[in-house]
């Protein structure tokens, strides 16, 4: 198998050869470009230089052939006195000047030239002034005088002076276009060994481009076939597949099919190609806008892999319900989608027939075991006598197994209840220490069996809202386990301790905790740590998950902390109960539901995590509060007592008021709502019951986190760092120990509220206010929470006075939040 890793580089590899090799073949070329036209022009040039000194040559002799032609002529003019002899003599002398002039010009660059010019004019000019004075002897009848002069020789040496220099000038003209002769040559071989050079390189080059090409053709061969055979093992992978398998593009259009899809819907692959999904799928749009988009998902869910149960259609038009799985599938035209569906119809008929078992279950087997278990505790009991011992035993062992039987068959009933909704919450304020108090006292009389001693420490109230005999089941199913694990003589502790935003119940145990292994897979249905742990120690290993499923009913959590080999610790966080209408720190959200319990689960959930609510019960309701615009997003029923939700979002979107409020769905009829609000912007559908971490994720996603930036000033490094850790969660700190650290702070950034001490190093904390009322007119809440007391004069200058000794640092934490959602309500 080729790695699909390496083939990119591999091609990179390749090209950067291929470009490489095409840039060395240019520069060859282009070299060899460059030598051969510095040859060509180097051979002009040489054949320019050799006619110039060839001219030149031959205008220094012809200076020296119009002298001996003059001098022709005035010999015979002298002698004869025939004046047609002067003829050649005038027009030798009339053309020596212009012959002198330009051979100067052409030595002009040269100084020995320029020297040897200057002594050949000079002699000229001596031969021909001896000349014309013969002449104009002769002219004048002094025939002997002129033959006197010319017999003394002195033209003759004239004559001979001017050959020496003529012969010299042309020896020098000569040898110098013999030196540019060299050059030429000497260039001339040089280009033949580099133009040899450039063929030799680019016959290599050219092999090895050659020899590139070759790799490449049949590596991209191999590839290809290796590329074939693997589409043909995909196919029959995908074929093979009893699911449906589908690729869609981003726009919702199917792009394949595999077998067992063509044979789901009845369609093939050819005829589906190109369709939108909506052929097969009741998605939303009906083609218009991103498969996504109308899908109610996020480009970014497809990393993690969405799953929605939805309804599809075969040829004929029939339905049947299916789960769609989405994964991404990158490519370089987009984000494409691949979806896997599985035909879910068994599945539903297995769940009808599983309640109708359980509903047989829950009568048929309850009634009579509820007799017999009865009836065992009245003799066992002595309501029909003494009975004999051996006698009592066997009624004592009959009891407990029946009473066994009875808690596994309310414990599967119980399981069956919670994933199907079908438990009713009786929601009240109520005291999680009083939950406690009361769990400890119904799990006293088996603990003491045990040896185990069971211990509440004391502490402050912690109001939770909830149903008290879930939570009291909750909480036995904690403290029962602890005993059954703690060694005889040991003890349980448990812990109710408020915190900023939650009520925190703690049981902790002498145990030998809890193993690695388990702890993934312990409030999983039917989890034992030890396959012996059933039978040496009882249970059916499904009180973990009922408890765990109703701490997430009542919008809280079930959670363990354990160290193998030194016991566990438990721990049960409710949402804080208030009267007080907390403002929220994260943001506010609208909740329409008609169900009271189900609502006040949901707001609860949702304080946890520092968002405030409000809940209306009819669509009339949430459309006039979702008008005053101060929601960041909306969670909708489908099913209202005057209108359906669909109805209501409808109406959502087409007013302009609050057409940009984000909606999730969250409902126990989502596929019959999503059927009919195909095209509604909806962040998401949940069916109920929601997934607490799916609610979470789609909320956070919506960026409404508007977490108040506090400024806390106190010269007590302790109390900066409890308060940041009490309050971190939902505020972002600036802590703060001195005035002038506070000023700092406040030219940096200006706060949302400010936390004052009144004692500190450099001055007293009100020395602060004045600088918390900026000149723009805008005011920042301050709350004093001092361990000095303070006057009511002074008092009123400040938005709270909190006392450290008496308030705790969940009272401060509701103060800020209080403060700060205010506060920005009041904003513009």
């Amino acid at each position: 198998m080729f790695s699909s890793a390496s083939n990119p580089s591999r091609a990179r590899r390749y090209r950067r050869t291929f470009i490489f090799a095409a840039l060395v073949l240019l520069a060859l070329l282009a070299t060899a470009a460059f030598e051969l036209r510095r040859e060509f022009d180097g051979a002009a040039q040489l054949r320019t230089e050799v006619a110039a000194s060839h001219d030149t040559r031959s205008r220094i002799q012809s200076v020296f052939s119009l002298l001996q032609d003059a001098e022709t002529g005035q010999r015979g003019f002298i002698i004869t006195g025939d004046e047609r002899f002067l003829e050649p003599y005038d027009r030798a002398l009339s053309g020596i000047d212009p012959a002198l002039a330009e051979l100067e010009r052409r030595a002009a660059g040269n100084a020995v030239q320029t020297e040897d010019m200057r002594r050949l004019r000079s002699l000229v000019a001596q031969k021909r002034n001896t000349m014309e004075r013969t002449v104009d002897l002769r002219m004048a009848g002094d025939a002997q005088a002129a033959i006197a002069i010319v017999s003394s020789g002195e033209g003759k040496l004239a004559m001979d002076s001017i050959r020496e220099v003529v012969d010299r000038m042309i020896r020098r003209e000569a040898a110098s276009l013999d030196r540019l002769s060299h050059r030429s040559e000497s260039r001339t071989r040089l280009t033949e060994l580099v133009m040899a050079g450039l063929l030799v390189l680019l016959g290599l080059t050219i092999a090895v481009v050659g020899v590139l090409i070759w790799r490449f053709v049949a590596t991209r061969t191999a590839l290809t076939e290796k590329l074939k055979a693997l589409a043909a093992r995909q196919t029959a992978t995908l074929d093979s597949a009893i699911d449906a398998i589908v690729t869609l593009n981003p726009s919702g259009s199917i792009e394949s099919v595999n077998a067992a899809g063509e044979s789901m819907f009845g369609w093939s692959s050819g005829e589906l190609t190109r369709r939108d999904v909506t052929v097969i799928i009741d998605v939303a749009g009906n083609g218009e806008g991103g498969f996504l988009a109308r899908l109610g998902a996020s480009q970014g869910a497809l990393d993690g892999g969405v799953v929605r149960e939805l309804t599809a259609r075969r040829r004929d038009g029939s339905t049947f319900p299916v789960d769609v799985a989405l994964g991404a599938m990158d490519l370089p035209t987009g984000r494409h989608v691949v979806a896997v569906i599985r035909d879910i119809s068994e599945r539903r008929r297995v769940e009808s027939m599983k309640d109708a078992f359980v509903s047989t279950v829950s009568h048929e087997l309850r009634t009579p075991l509820t007799s017999i278990a009865g009836s065992l505790g009245l003799l066992a009991g002595g309501a029909a006598g003494a009975l004999p011992e051996k006698a009592a035993r066997l009624v004592w062992i009959a009891h407990a197994n029946s009473q066994r039987l009875v808690r596994l068959i309310n414990d599967i009933l119980d399981v069956e209840k919670l994933e199907s909704g079908k438990v009713d919450f009786q929601m009240e304020p109520l005291d999680l220490r009083d939950v406690a108090q009361r769990s400890i006292e119904g799990v006293k009389g088996y603990a003491d069996q045990l040896n185990v001693a069971l211990t509440l420490t004391p502490g402050e109230a912690a109001p939770v809202r909830g149903d008290a005999d879930r939570l009291i089941q909750v909480v036995t199913n904690l403290l029962s386990n602890a005993a059954k694990f703690s060694p005889s003589g040991g003890s349980v502790t448990v812990s109710v301790n408020p915190e900023a935003r939650t009520a925190r119940l703690s049981v902790e145990d002498q145990g030998p905790g809890i193993p690695d292994a388990f702890r993934a897979r312990i409030f999983s249905k039917f989890a034992q740590a030890d396959g012996t742990d059933a039978r040496a120690r009882g249970g059916t290993g499904l009180g973990l998950s009922i408890a765990r499923e109703i701490a997430e009913r009542h919008g809280g959590r079930l959670w363990f902390e354990s160290r193998e080999g030194e016991g566990a610790t438990f721990h049960l966080d409710l949402p804080l109960w208030s009267d007080v209408p907390d403002e929220g720190g994260q943001g506010r959200l609208l909740i329409c539901e008609d169900d009271p319990d189900a609502a006040q689960v949901l707001a609860e959930m949702l304080a946890v995590d520092g968002y405030a609510t409000d809940v209306t019960g009819t669509a009339r309701d949430a459309l006039a509060v979702a008008r005053e615009g101060r929601h960041q997003a909306a969670l909708i029923d489908l099913n209202l007592p005057d209108a359906d939700g669909v109805s209501l979002i409808r109406a959502l979107k087409a007013d302009p008021r609050t057409r940009g409020l984000p909606v999730i769905v969250v409902s126990g009829d989502v596929a019959r709502g999503r059927a009919r609000g195909r095209s509604l912007e909806v962040v998401d559908w949940m069916d109920k019951p929601f997934d607490q971490d799916r609610l979470r994720t789609a909320i956070s996603a919506l960026h409404v986190s508007t977490r108040p930036r506090v400024l806390h000033v106190d010269d007590d490094p302790d109390i900066l760092a409890v308060a940041a850790a009490a309050l971190g969660p939902t505020a972002d700190l600036t802590p703060a120990r001195s005035l002038e650290e506070a000023r700092a702070s406040l030219a940096r950034e200006r706060p949302d509220l400010v936390i004052l001490d009144l004692g500190l190093p450099d001055g007293h904390g009100l020395d602060l206010l004045p600088e918390l009322s900026p000149p723009d007119g805008g005011t920042i809440p301050v709350v004093v929470y001092s361990a000095q007391e303070m006057d009511a004069e002074l008092a009123s200058s400040v938005d709270a006075v909190l006392t450290k000794s008496r308030m705790s640092l969940t009272q401060l934490g509701r103060t800020v939040h209080s403060l700060t959602a205010r506060h920005k309500e009041r904003e513009p």
